[in-house]
């Protein structure tokens, strides 16, 4: 069993020393070379005067050096914090102001943004460039000795904050212990996703996230070797992954179109590809079957949230049937694994729902997060006091127990009294032939108090009508639902997981009036 970092650190030192389980470009690093630079770290945290519970950050694209600091932080017993380095300045600075990091490891590549932000950054960190700066110690000179000074925390304490990049309201800092959070991703997560001593594992998604960070964790707790992809560039991540000869993978949607448009992408992955893990948004079922066509290996689904440790439920290659009896099922975001409840509640009065019924989609397990740091009341609004973790998402579970997404709880659109799914919508619309990306939102309209508006990116070259499209849905859709008009755009705001943004999209609609939508 394994309950902490220091741990998995620990046994993979022990048992496979001189094995690679770490590789980004030319840099190759080894069981024994990870144990090495994490001791560095953790000596130079210490001689600095970072105690047990402190907080370190890391802002940078993927990159072995946040390894080196996570673990780093795990033998020096202070709390890993990897940041998003899509943020703006105004946000990091108030991350920062929540967290109070000791120390701010920074990658070159993001170097202006702190630069920006540094005058807010209160109180203020040690700040440790990656690179050459003019006023930062440099990462490498900063490094201690290579001995692990042995401080040992506590069972159960926190061991990993990440902050959510969800498409609403402010960044909050969920919180992951060691013995339950961390014992469940190593020793139970990692099994369900398949990994074996012998895969070669890709990380694209970027390591501030959990899907991201925690698909590497889980893959370097069964031993396989880990290929960082620092900037998703398609077509050079199938040269990645053709040249290392990866065998698994984990991408969101738009991830796995883009892949798959790459020219000659079947010959470069194919021979070696045996699992695609998907997750993040809806995927077309078109768009599925191409991919699969494409890529030719297992596909599989997650459906989870940062806040239970990533997936909790998941759809298994043998249910991928495009074609057969079980082609509904690629519908459904698969079922909950063993160890977790999954239960279906009404918004209105908190009841459990019959099965098959919609309603909000709550879990209770190990996996879910400690709570949030220093928000006491969101933690109470996210978490039940028996453990039950709101996820916000509405849906339904069959009798066999698959878990059907409906949408977002705040997305729901009610016109004239009517419940409309934009997820509903956005399934159609994305059968259009012309259009490449879709979301619907709900926009005020005097009559029926709020209405569904498209907003929609077309393929290249194609012309599209917004009459045109609400044509095509009227054929496949009930009247009221719709779209009432439709906005042509160019791209569609997105968070890092490739979740569309859609707060953002309806700002401009919703802010000259007193109702809001959040």
């Amino acid at each position: 069993m394994t309950t902490s970092l220091r741990e998995l650190l620990e046994h993979g030192v022990a048992r496979a020393p001189d094995r690679v389980v770490l590789v980004a470009g030319a840099t190759r690093l080894t069981w024994a070379d990870l144990h090495e630079r994490a001791c560095r770290v953790a000596d130079a945290l210490v001689r600095d005067g970072v105690g047990p519970r402190d907080r370190v950050c890391y802002l940078g694209k993927n990159d072995v050096a946040l390894f080196e600091v996570v673990f780093g932080c795990a033998l020096a017993a202070s709390v890993p914090i990897p940041l998003s380095w899509r943020t703006a300045p105004d946000e990091l600075a108030a991350i920062v102001a929540d967290c109070a990091p000791t120390v701010l490891v920074v990658d070159p590549a993001v170097g202006e943004l702190v630069e920006r932000a540094e005058p807010a950054l209160l109180p203020a960190p040690l700040i440790v460039s990656l690179g050459r700066h003019e006023r930062w110690p440099e990462y490498r000179q900063w490094l201690g000795a290579a001995r692990d000074p042995g401080v040992a925390g506590a069972p159960g304490e926190i061991a990993l904050q990440l902050y959510t990049s969800g498409t609403t309201g402010r960044p909050k800092g969920a919180l992951f212990a060691g013995g339950t959070n961390l014992r469940v991703l190593l020793d139970d997560i990692s099994v369900q996703w398949g990994f074996t001593p012998d895969d070669v594992s890709l990380v694209a998604m970027p390591l501030f996230h959990m899907g991201g960070l925690g698909w590497a964790l889980a893959g370097l707790a069964r031993g396989a070797r880990t290929v960082l992809v620092r900037d998703f560039v398609p077509a050079d991540v199938v040269e990645v992954m053709r040249a290392e000869r990866v065998t698994t993978t984990f991408l969101v949607p738009t991830m796995l179109a883009a892949l798959c448009a790459v020219p000659d992408v079947t010959a470069a992955v194919a021979p070696s590809l045996r699992r695609m893990t998907y997750s993040g948004a809806p995927i077309d079922p078109a768009a599925l079957a191409a991919a699969m066509d494409s890529l030719r290996c297992e596909f599989v689904q997650l459906y989870g949230l940062t806040e239970a440790t990533g997936a909790f439920a998941q759809l298994t290659a043998d249910e991928h049937d495009l074609t057969g009896p079980r082609a509904h099922l690629l519908l459904s975001a698969g079922r909950p694994y063993p160890w977790v409840e999954v239960r279906v509640v009404s918004g209105e009065t908190g009841d459990e729902v019959p099965v098959g019924q919609v309603g909000e989609i709550w879990t209770r397990s190990e996996q879910n997060m400690v709570g949030y740091w220093h928000q006491p009341e969101e933690t109470a609004r996210a978490l039940t006091p028996d453990g039950w973790l709101r996820t916000g998402d509405l849906g339904r579970v069959d009798e066999h127990g698959h878990i059907f997404l409906v949408d977002r709880a705040k997305d729901l659109i009610i016109s004239g009294g009517e419940n409309i799914y934009p997820v509903e919508v956005e399934q159609v619309l994305a059968a259009h032939p012309d259009l490449v990306e879709v979301a619907v939102i709900a926009v005020p309209d005097r009559r029926w108090g709020e209405t569904v508006k498209a907003l929609v990116v077309a393929r290249p070259g194609a012309t599209v009508r917004a009459d045109g499209v609400i044509a095509f849905a009227r054929t496949r859709l009930p009247g009221f639902k719709c779209p009432t008009s439709v906005d042509l755009v160019t791209a569609l705001p997105r968070t890092p997981t490739g979740k569309v943004m859609k707060q953002q999209l309806r700002e401009r609609y919703w802010q000259d009036h007193e109702r809001r939508i959040h």
